[in-house]
């Protein structure tokens, strides 16, 4: 069992401001000293007297002198007691003490707690290295230059785009000055320095500035209203001086001009516009029913409800590069008469108008479309007029007129004109209210290949010569064509037709006659 501990035993505490003791000291016999011995041992016939001796000598006969005045003459303690011999009461305590514990002895004596001591310092074997060969110092020295680097980059960068951001910002014009354009007259123009001539306006720069910065963020907020007809000006010399302005102010245009086609459609189609993409960024590219050429300029145009305009714009006739339009209504949108700039699209080769309101389609207009080679007009009920002299000086190579009236029957008009009757292939006035006998001689149309008459109210005779190159033949539902046709006469001596169909009306074959279909 371990002995109890105790906060203030002197064995496991140490005094930090110890009091001065008396220095140990031992005591030592001196060499002649006898030794004695039990008197039961082989020795103890020596005689009693020295026994007695033994016992009754003073502490003077064994004391040492040197032991004495190491208590005496101590410095530090100063003038003390000798040290006393045990008396007998002591020695009897003791006895008793190590009868009681007869194992103190072999217990191992515990040591009283001790200050413990501080270890030294291990000594600091400082070396000198040189610079060049501390790995660390090299590897960290390269990191700082690293991002000293990447910092100064971005510093540079900051700045360039802070230079620009303010050097676009200056050439912002507020567009809600008047247009130094608009104010210019022809002359002051044609008076223009050379130096000036080839810079562009401070219109046209911001017109150009606005559509590069604000446009592609918010495509609705850039103003075509002012901008279309101040990029439209800006003259050849000055496009031709910088490519990158050119292409800026065409891309602007074509923008401008398609725009317009979403902003004149009500809800119903600018809602059809915009599940296609319309309006939704400057890509007009990829808008639906768009395409374009190799030089950004809008080529073709295909809309059908609900995503059509409520008008065909005026603005549409910017798109100078547009070769087809096409666009089919519901019979009440697109409405209203045509622009009167239609004529300005000269690059236009394809019309398409099904199913609209459209009011006319002047022939003056026709005229102007030089480059036309197909005209497909179907269910436009309001379309009135006369558009044969328009239709006949334009050299077509299908004209498609269905289920709306034609005031006069133009076919006569196209055999006598040079533009048309060596190059149309396709001739379909079906359902246009078409009245009398037909030109007896159809054979001036010698690139004929479909002819189709159906539905209308043409009375014989019959024409005597068809075109040789005809392969398709339709009459049907002319109820007053009448009469037995020969077999090598008139349509059924045509080697190269393919299909023919005459159903619906009087007419009967004599000994056969090809292909062709009778009722």
């Amino acid at each position: 069992m371990s002995p109890p501990m105790s906060p203030y035993d002197p064995k496991y505490t140490w005094d930090r401001n110890p009091s001065r003791q008396a220095p140990l000291a031992v005591t030592v016999p001196p060499p002649d000293y006898p030794v004695e011995t039990s008197h039961f041992s082989p020795e103890s016939h020596r005689s009693s007297k020295l026994s007695r001796a033994l016992h009754t000598r003073s502490r003077s006969d064994w004391t040492n002198t040197l032991t004495l005045k190491s208590f005496t003459n101590d410095p530090e303690l100063g003038k003390t007691q000798p040290p006393q011999t045990p008396r007998t009461r002591d020695r009897l305590t003791k006895f008793l003490f190590d009868l009681r514990m007869p194992s103190r002895n072999a217990r191992q004596e515990w040591l009283p707690m001790q200050e413990p001591p501080l270890q030294p310092w291990p000594p600091l074997e400082v070396e000198k290295h040189r610079h060049g060969f501390c790995d660390e110092c090299q590897e960290r020295n390269d990191r700082r230059r690293r991002n000293r680097a990447v910092l100064f980059a971005l510093v540079i960068l900051l700045l360039y785009l802070l230079g620009n951001v303010i050097f676009l910002n200056v050439r912002v014009v507020r567009l809600s000055q008047p247009l130094a354009t608009s104010a210019t007259s022809p002359a002051a123009t044609t008076t223009a320095s050379p130096s000036e001539s080839t810079a562009l306006s401070a219109d046209a720069q911001s017109c150009l500035s606005q559509f590069a910065l604000n446009a592609p963020a918010n495509p609705q907020s850039y103003p075509c209203s002012t901008c279309l007809s101040v990029l439209q000006n800006i003259p050849s010399n000055v496009t031709s001086a910088s490519a990158q302005d050119a292409q800026q102010a065409l891309s602007a245009v074509q923008f401008c001009g398609l725009r317009s086609i979403f902003e004149t459609a009500d809800s119903e189609g600018q809602t059809g516009l915009s599940n296609g993409g319309w309006v939704k960024d400057i890509r007009f590219c990829a808008w639906s029913g768009v395409q374009c050429d190799g030089f950004g300029r809008v080529s073709s145009i295909q809309l059908s409800f609900p995503g059509v305009p409520a008008k065909i714009p005026d603005e549409v006739t910017a798109l100078t590069g547009l070769t087809s339009l096409q666009i089919v209504g519901d019979t009440n949108v697109p409405a209203g008469d045509l622009p009167a700039s239609f004529g300005s699209l000269t690059a236009l080769t394809n019309l398409h108008l099904e199913s609209t309101a459209i009011n006319a389609l002047p022939s003056a207009m026709l005229n102007s479309l030089n480059m036309l080679k197909t005209l497909v007009l179907v269910k436009n009920g309001n379309m009135t007029g006369d558009m044969t002299p328009g239709i006949a000086s334009v050299a077509l190579v299908n004209l498609v007129i269905n289920n709306q009236p034609l005031s006069t029957d133009p076919i006569s008009a196209l055999l006598a004109s040079s533009f048309t009757s060596s190059k149309l292939q396709t001739l379909d006035l079906s359902s246009t209210s078409l009245s009398g006998s037909l030109p007896s001689d159809l054979s001036a149309f010698t690139s004929l290949v479909e002819l189709h008459l159906d539905n209308n109210s043409l009375t014989n005779p019959l024409p005597a010569r068809f075109p040789d190159t005809l392969q398709a033949l339709t009459l049907t539902n002319n109820s007053q064509l009448e009469g037995a046709v020969a077999s090598g006469t008139s349509l059924c001596g045509l080697a190269q037709l393919k299909t023919c169909d005459v159903r619906g009306t009087g007419l009967s074959a004599q000994d056969g006659c090809g292909v062709c279909q009778f009722s």
